[in-house]
């Protein structure tokens, strides 16, 4: 019979021909035996996986049975989710399980009774971990296997050979180590491969020239290492190549140029070294081409002029050098030409600005010289340019926003002269413009106000004259005005904080006179910086500043100021900065400055003030008081600025981006051998896997206010949507916070600068540790970008918030708010589970181990299925050796007690404070509440309760809403076992802590036990 020999059956079961039709299918305690193979395989397939979800609850030999009864042309499990049969025989032919938060296995007796029929199987987008499954192998008959963007890990196991009709394996965003599988050679039908994204060692064997039909090959984002195969120029029909994100040695094998059918080439960020081959010239079908960040070296070959089908490429930071080659000015499909970061000398060919296609034209930090081509953006298509930090010099070309989408427009420190294009004041799609640091002259043309996606525009260190258009300071749009270091000239316009989006205004040294306008209830709502100093400015500073809430830095020295300091300057909430040195200011300082707790700098020296009580003074001792008080104040704002000179110095130091050719080297001037002036520069990006947006693209999305979804002691986080649609998460580090993390308050060494340097070098080192840790339960570092002056750190978005929100904030609300919203028990173990399963990834299963230094709730963010992931990792050591910290990293209530004297980085330190944030999941209670007495803590709180109550006490510690009365006794059971567990992990000695991996098997132990025994009734029948 079909159900215990046939490799495919139909449906009924054959049992006497059709008289099956009359037994009655709906008994589910039919003997498995007289089940069809395929049935029994998916039946198997399930058993071996874990389904929290829930998406495979139809898959049951009920729905079958039942199905069965009522249908007779194919069999019931074919309308399975993810269940695809053979339409003649009803054969498995099909399974896809992808983005189902499936885990577990597949075991060996589901791959034996899929393998004579399965040709597709799919696994991608799941949570799967450990070994890949060998049982896999068995399946000898799979044409599609896709594993993509789980959590496998380990080596490969042996064993890919045996699928020898294979044609498309993809594996990428895995966490693999050990060398590429062997055996790939056998492969020969292979006509796809991706084994991207992990964590692969070695090098590219040369069994990969086997795969003689290979179209696709992608092995970027790994760390491998070794040549580049010359056997890889031997995969003619190869269309896609990937290989970059590694860390290759030795040169591009010229025998690529033998790809004929070749698209798209991507060896970027690989480490590659020697000059471009010109043989890569032969791809006449490429189309896309990335070698950026590199060592690449020597010129451009002119060969490359035959790559007529290309439209993008993109050779940035390598060494080339050489001029330009004109021939690249015959590639009329080139939408995208990115050569910036380079030694590129000599003019830019006016070829290139007759482009037709071209889109996007990057050139900048090279030594280019000449005019910008006359006829750049003649096309109409022109949508970003940046050659900033050339030598470039003459006009700048007035058609470059010919076809009105030019959004980009960044020319800054060159020698372009003459004026300002009219026409590029009535581009209606600017968004983004630097000209400053060049040698432009006339008027700042009217019209960039009324632009209505222009939101930066720094115009600083010209030659313009004029006085300031009205309508810039009125723009619906703007948030950054920098007009500082021009000869402008007039006075500021009566509407000048009339912007409604505007947060950084900077009109420094423009010779500007008259009074500074009144702010206005509104007019000033965003703005937080302020610079007008080195100006001729007179009149009072306006009493309603104080209507500028979000002002933080206010720089208004060396102008002819007069009247008294206001005191609702004091009050703002969040000012840092304050200089009103250089005026002419009388009375005395307002005594709420002694008690503005976010004041950093203060600086009223040279100025007529007098001291608070001096008012009632005698006429000459109110002089002589006068001047001891300026004497005082000047001693004052010189150690103010010493400090400050020396916090800046460390800060440059740590946003230098890694192996940066422009950065200036030690003792090249300034405090602390920095840079005296700090140009500030493009931005980079660092990517830590291949992404589908720029920097730029980030960089926009932190520029206002409207994204801010937190933050915290390191930074400010946005949440930021990307032009292809995806929701990302930025933290915008304070430019203090970076070196905080590097530096404590200690007195500097003798050797500061080294020190300095070493910081910083750690800094970015652990920045790149973070970048590479994956785990389901860690939330993922993307990359991290800089300009040089600020840096964000790109992660993945987490929609459902934080820890902190559920248990505490507005989720917590909302859970009272409405009963069956309440966080019951099992949420609650599944992100204690998830926690611990995080940490115990740093601890255990990364080299070397991290300790993260400051697990709270706040750094516990929820994904889309509400898991646990552990981010923040602002204060996070790689522990070697466990050294010694030089100050107290972590928050109040979550530091280990020893931590606060020993200032020793270890992973027991962490275990406390899951144990504490444990108790919150247990309590719904904060760590330090008034409740808990003065001095104490919720740990100490809990062990009195429970010390004092029994089992009463530990039922009087717990929330409400977890222990409810619907809860059955056994949950009950597992929230006093996780208690324990809690009180373990505070234990005072640290030697009495569990590990973490310890913790996670008791939290999973106490809720198995529950499993078990809900399983026991059914385990006579097939389910």
């Amino acid at each position: 019979m079909a159900a215990a020999t046939g490799t495919s059956s139909s449906w009924p079961l054959p049992l006497h021909g059709g008289l099956l039709l009359l037994l009655p299918l709906l008994t589910i305690t039919t003997a498995a035996s007289s089940a069809p193979l395929p049935l029994l395989a998916l039946l198997s397939l399930k058993s071996s996986l874990r389904d929290p979800a829930g998406a495979l609850r139809p898959w049951t030999y009920a729905a079958a049975a039942s199905a069965g009864a009522t249908r007779s042309l194919a069999p019931p499990w074919c309308a399975w989710p993810g269940v695809s049969c053979d339409a003649a025989t009803g054969d498995i032919v099909g399974i896809d399980l992808s983005r189902r938060n499936l885990s577990g296995t597949v075991s060996a007796t589901a791959a034996r009774l899929l393998a004579p029929t399965l040709t597709a199987l799919n696994l991608s987008a799941n949570a799967f971990a450990g070994e890949f499954p060998p049982a896999l192998f068995q399946l000898r008959r799979l044409e599609v296997l896709d594993v993509s963007h789980n959590f496998f890990n380990g080596t490969f196991p042996d064993g890919i050979a045996e699928l020898g009709v294979l044609t498309a394996f993809d594996a990428f965003s895995n966490c693999f180590i050990g060398a590429l599988p062997r055996g790939l050679g056998a492969l020969r039908r292979l006509e796809r491969l991706n084994l991207g994204g992990s964590y692969f060692n070695g090098s590219i064997p040369a069994e990969v020239g086997q795969l003689r039909r290979l179209r696709f090959l992608h092995l970027s984002g790994n760390a491998l290492t070794g040549r580049l195969p010359r056997e890889l120029g031997v995969l003619a029909s190869l269309e896609h190549l990937e290989i970059g994100y590694n860390a290759y040695d030795g040169r591009i094998p010229p025998e690529l140029g033998n790809l004929t059918q070749l698209r798209y080439l991507d060896i970027a960020v690989a480490n590659v070294t020697g000059p471009l081959p010109a043989e890569l010239g032969e791809l006449t079908r490429l189309e896309s081409l990335f070698l950026f960040k590199n060592r690449l070296a020597g010129a451009i070959p002119p060969q490359w002029s035959r790559l007529r089908a290309l439209q993008v490429l993109d050779l940035s930071d390598n060494l080339l050098a050489g001029a330009i080659p004109a021939g690249l000015g015959d590639l009329a499909n080139l939408t995208t030409l990115n050569l910036m970061s380079n030694f590129l000398s000599g003019t830019i060919p006016p070829s290139i600005g007759a482009l037709p296609s071209l889109e996007v034209l990057q050139l900048w930090n090279n030594s280019l010289t000449g005019r910008l081509p006359e006829s750049l953006g003649a096309s109409g298509r022109l949508v970003r340019v940046d050659v900033s930090t050339n030598s470039l010099s003459g006009p700048i070309p007035s058609g470059m926003c010919s076809g009105n989408r030019l959004a980009r427009l960044i020319l800054f420190d060159n020698r372009f002269d003459t004026a300002i294009p009219a026409s590029l004041a009535n581009c209606s799609s600017l968004w983004r413009v630097r000209l400053e640091s060049n040698r432009l002259s006339g008027t700042i043309p009217a019209g960039f106000g009324a632009i209505r996606n222009l939101t930066y525009l720094d115009l600083s260190s010209n030659s313009l004259t004029g006085g300031i258009p009205a309508d810039l300071v009125t723009s619906p749009s703007l948030e950054y005005l920098n007009i500082s270091g021009n000869p402008v000239g007039g006075a500021l316009p009566n509407v000048s904080w009339q912007a409604p989006k505007l947060q950084v205004f900077a009109a420094s040294k423009c010779a500007l006179d008259g009074e500074v306008p009144a702010f206005g209830a509104t007019g000033c709502s965003n703005l937080y910086r302020l610079e007008l100093a080195g100006n001729d400015l007179t009149g009072a500073i306006p009493h309603d500043i104080g209507s500028c809430k979000r002002l933080v830095s206010l720089r208004l020295q060396h102008n002819q100021l007069t009247g008294e300091i206001p005191a609702e300057l004091a009050g703002l909430p969040s000012i840092t900065e304050v200089d009103l040195s250089w005026n002419a200011l009388t009375g005395a300082v307002p005594p709420g400055f002694a008690n503005c707790t976010t004041l950093e700098t203060f600086d009223v020296s040279f100025n007529h003030l007098a001291p608070a009580d001096s008012t009632s003074a005698p006429p000459g001792d109110a002089e002589g008081s006068s001047a001891r008080h300026n004497a005082a104040m000047w001693v004052s704002a010189a150690a103010v600025a010493f400090a400050g000179m020396a916090v800046l110095a460390v800060t440059a130091r740590w946003l230098q981006w890694r192996d940066d050719g422009t950065a200036a080297p030690d003792g090249s001037g300034g405090v602390g051998g920095a840079r005296a002036n700090v140009v500030v520069g493009p931005w980079r990006m660092t990517a830590f896997q291949k992404l589908s947006f720029t920097a730029d693209d980030v960089a926009r999305c932190v520029e206002g206010s409207e994204g801010i979804v937190g933050a915290g002691s390191s930074g400010t986080v946005y949440r930021a949507k990307m032009p292809n649609g995806e929701v990302i998460a930025v933290k915008k580090l304070w430019q203090a916070a970076a070196q905080k993390e590097a530096a404590g308050p200690e007195p500097p060494p003798p050797r500061k600068d080294q020190d300095d340097a070493d910081a910083d070098k750690r800094v970015l080192a652990e920045v790149e540790v973070l970048g590479h840790l994956r785990h389901r339960n860690i939330v993922r570092l993307l990359g991290w970008c800089t300009n040089g002056e600020a840096t964000l750190l790109v992660y993945e978005y987490m929609p459902n918030g934080s820890l902190e929100d559920l248990l505490h904030g507005a989720g917590a609300a909302a859970a009272r708010a409405k009963p069956k919203a309440r966080l019951g028990w099992d949420a609650r173990h599944r992100i204690a589970v998830g926690v611990a399963q995080g940490v115990s990834y740093l601890h255990h299963d990364c080299r070397p181990a991290v300790a993260h230094r400051d697990l709270k709730p706040s750094n516990i963010l929820l994904d889309a299925d509400m898991e646990a992931r552990v981010a923040d990792f602002g204060v996070a050591k790689a522990l070697r050796g466990a050294a010694p910290m030089s100050a107290v990293a972590g928050s109040c209530g979550y530091i280990a007690p020893e931590y606060t004297y020993t200032l020793r980085v270890d992973e027991k330190s962490d275990v406390y404070s899951f144990g504490v944030v444990l108790l919150e999941i247990l309590t719904g209670r904060r760590p330090v509440e008034a409740d808990y007495g003065e001095g104490s803590s919720i740990v100490d709180w809990v062990r009195r309760k429970v010390a004092g109550g029994g089992e009463g006490g530990a039922r009087d510690v717990m929330d409400a809403a977890a222990w409810a009365d619907r809860q059955s006794g056994e949950a009950r059971d597992e929230m006093a076992l996780a208690l324990r567990v809690a009180l373990l992990c505070t234990s005072r000695s640290p030697q009495e802590r569990p590990s973490m991996r310890e913790v996670v098997s008791m939290l999973q132990e106490a809720k198995r036990g529950r499993k078990l025994a809900a399983k026991k009734p059914a385990q006579t029948k097939i389910i």
